[in-house]
């Protein structure tokens, strides 16, 4: 099976496609490596996981409708698990337009494609 999952260089989409790697699963892994936190941590993670041969990697913010097209034309996920999303809950009273671009439209934009690719698989846990 084909598995999309968003926010992979994060801790929790490292390990969620760590797991599925290992269980021979294919992973297309998203994620927009933003500087919230650490930028090398993200990119040691993403080291990690490009040593499956069955994980593919796209830099992409989840909030780019058509840059997510792309992918989802080029490479037909089957299954979806979202776990990007704007970190830090306490910026998130400071400047909350960015957490619901984030977390709400990105999360719009895969429903909609998944709707128009038939994809009827999808686990949300990402919504900070």
């Amino acid at each position: 099976m084909k598995v999309l999952v968003t926010g992979a260089c994060g801790f929790i989409g490292w390990k969620v496609s760590e797991m599925l790697l290992s269980k021979d699963y294919h992973v297309i892994g998203i994620d927009n490596l933003n500087s919230y936190y650490d930028v090398n941590l993200k990119k040691w993670r993403l080291q990690s996981l490009e040593r499956f041969e069955n994980f593919k990697f796209y830099r992409c913010d989840i909030e780019n409708f058509n840059a997510l097209e792309e992918i989802f034309q080029k490479e037909k996920p089957e299954g979806i698990i979202n776990l990007a999303a704007r970190a830090g809950v306490r910026y998130s009273t400071v400047n909350p337009f960015v957490y619901i671009s984030t977390n709400v439209m990105g999360t719009l934009n895969l429903l909609e494609l998944m709707r128009k690719y038939g994809i009827n698989k999808i686990i949300l846990a990402s919504t900070s």
